[in-house]
């Protein structure tokens, strides 16, 4: 190992959560690890143990559902909480006892949903949305708004869901996502949030359903259980269903950096303990799913501007595979954080 990786060894901490390196598995959404009753079948529990065995320090779940009603997904899709807490509680210890006992920690990330960029094959043709506006990948089909006692209930379930997660083990929640255009997203952005009431108008209160969820969270489970929050500084969104080019000039129709940084700044306000931060959406696909022919660490320019305005700790990934670019952001302000760059271990 050279001596200038070492920093990715070194104990790191969300909140007042240690973590014993810099490696975090970053969410990916694979398929296949939960029952019908939405708990972790053994092939969940196995695919998550195997990565702490190979030594990352914290793990990231896929996406979870918080309930199954207001957005209805064909099930077994993925994992939800609420749908039968005795069984995910018994399943869940199962997985983090044996991640814990190889010194790694593990975060449950939950989901407001896709809203209008569900998948038709699990959620058919009744997307949600903020406001009546285009679905993604169906032309002919407009979301339909979401109504206030809804977005109460979803409030509601995840406090819910983090105390059964609580329950279960996992050492802390993420928030899925004020990023890549999925339902809590869509409330953050203008182009998509359209409402007249306290959830629309304002950047702060398109924000609100993000913040109340965290505060909701740690009303339920304490102020000590860490939250951290998936986040895109930048949308990359020419128009509906067009994503802006690397070096391309383009008016941003979603979420820029002036606003981003301003976002990042009342979401941390709010109560989030860490940052797990890329760019792009759904209507710029590439971005957030970066494929080979992106620069490798391509999420590292823009999440220096999250660690220069942030206090808390701040997770990239995007074809972060290299320790030399796993390490760099530490070295360029290791004067000034403690916890900077993490990386992903698979």
């Amino acid at each position: 190992m050279k001596e200038e990786h070492q920093i990715l060894y070194e104990p790191m901490k969300i909140g007042k959560l240690e973590i014993k390196n810099r490696f975090v598995m970053a969410p990916m959404g694979p398929g296949g690890l939960c029952d019908a009753d939405g708990t972790f079948n053994e092939r969940g529990v196995e695919y998550y143990v195997e990565r702490a065995k190979g030594g990352t320090g914290l793990l990231i779940t896929g996406v979870t559902m918080v309930e199954n009603e207001i957005e209805k997904c064909a099930l077994p899709s993925m994992p939800c909480p609420t749908l039968n807490p005795l069984n995910f509680v018994k399943t869940g210890k199962m997985m983090t006892e044996r991640i814990h006992a190889y010194g790694a920690k593990i975060f449950l990330q939950l989901s407001a949903g896709f809203g209008r960029v569900s998948i038709p094959s699990i959620v058919g043709k009744t997307a949600v949305a903020p406001s009546p506006i285009p679905h993604r990948w169906l032309p002919d089909v407009t979301c339909r708004e979401l109504t206030i006692d809804e977005i109460h209930t979803y409030i509601r379930k995840f406090a819910e869901s983090a105390a059964i997660a609580k329950k279960a083990g996992f050492d802390g929640i993420e928030i899925h996502a004020v990023h890549e255009g999925y339902l809590l997203d869509q409330f953050a952005i203008s182009f998509f949030n359209h409402r007249k009431d306290e959830y629309g108008g304002s950047l702060r209160n398109r924000l609100r359903f993000a913040i109340e969820i965290v505060q909701a969270i740690k009303a339920e489970c304490g102020q000590d259980f860490p939250v951290s929050l998936r986040y895109s500084i930048k949308s990359f969104i020419k128009d509906w269903r067009q994503g802006g080019l690397p070096g391309e000039e383009f008016k941003e129709q979603g979420r820029d950096i002036e606003e981003g940084i301003e976002a990042a700044k009342i979401l941390e306000e709010a109560g989030y303990d860490a940052f797990n931060g890329d760019v792009g959406s759904y209507d710029s696909w590439y971005w957030a799913h970066p494929p080979m022919y992106q620069e490798k660490g391509l999420y590292l320019p823009y999440n220096k501007i999250l660690k220069t305005i942030l206090k808390v700790p701040v997770i990239t990934a995007g074809r972060l595979d290299n320790p030399d670019l796993g390490q760099q952001g530490y070295t360029r302000r290791k004067n000034r954080y403690d916890c900077t760059w993490s990386t992903i271990v698979s």
